[in-house]
């Protein structure tokens, strides 16, 4: 059967958490280094180093000779529950970010969860809609699951083989490339499922935290 590829945007309001890390080594700050180039020279997630690192005051301003904990988790491994389209998926966004010198986004489980049924259930009632038959309208899914929250937008797509070919599509949309790109925005969630009439499902949020808390 034809797989059509459909991309589409919703805009909703979410507040998460901040994740925790372990350390496993340091690293001494070299001259132009950046917390984001330190996160992605040893593949880490920038919220985790960030987290391992309370004695930074500011993250946006680090010195040479300075020490960084580099936390143990592995390969953009953020979650063991992710797996590698969304963990790509995450990885080409703040590649993109980091690019157009916007300020990389920081993996949320909640978001995660969400994202992955949302999916999930696409796959399996067969539809490409921000209004879930199972779920209602993203605002309502997760006001239902107890998620608290400020702003969020969500970028929904089927049909598209891997991650790379999906996040293409969504930067070739105006609006969805906005989304992505939000100079607001803080933290991220992906959910991939495969199945179904159009064979590949993805959902991503992209929030903006409630500093607030």
């Amino acid at each position: 059967m034809h797989k059509y590829k459909v991309i589409s945007i919703f805009f909703l309001l979410l507040f998460i958490t901040p994740l925790s890390a372990g350390a496993a080594a340091d690293y001494r700050v070299e001259q132009q280094d950046t917390l984001w180039e330190i996160a992605l020279k040893f593949q880490k997630d920038l919220q985790d180093i960030i987290n391992s690192n309370p004695q930074i005051e500011n993250p946006d301003l680090i010195f040479p000779g300075e020490i960084i904990i580099i936390p143990s988790r592995g390969k953009w491994n953020y979650f063991p529950e992710m797996d590698d389209n969304e963990n790509e998926l995450m990885r080409l966004t703040n590649e993109k970010r980091k690019e157009l010198r916007l300020k990389p986004l920081s993996v949320d489980v909640k978001l995660n969860i969400a994202a992955k049924k949302k999916s999930s259930d696409m796959m399996k009632l067969q539809y490409v809609s921000h209004n879930s038959p199972t779920y209602g309208n993203p605002t309502e899914m997760l006001r239902n699951q107890q998620i608290s929250f400020m702003t969020v937008k969500e970028n929904i797509g089927a049909g598209y083989k891997t991650a790379d070919e999906m996040f293409n599509a969504w930067m070739n949309s105006a609006v969805l490339r906005e989304n992505i790109l939000s100079k607001k925005a803080t933290h991220f969630g992906s959910g991939y499922s495969q199945g179904g009439l159009h064979g590949h499902y993805w959902t991503i949020f992209i929030v903006e935290k409630n500093e607030g808390g």
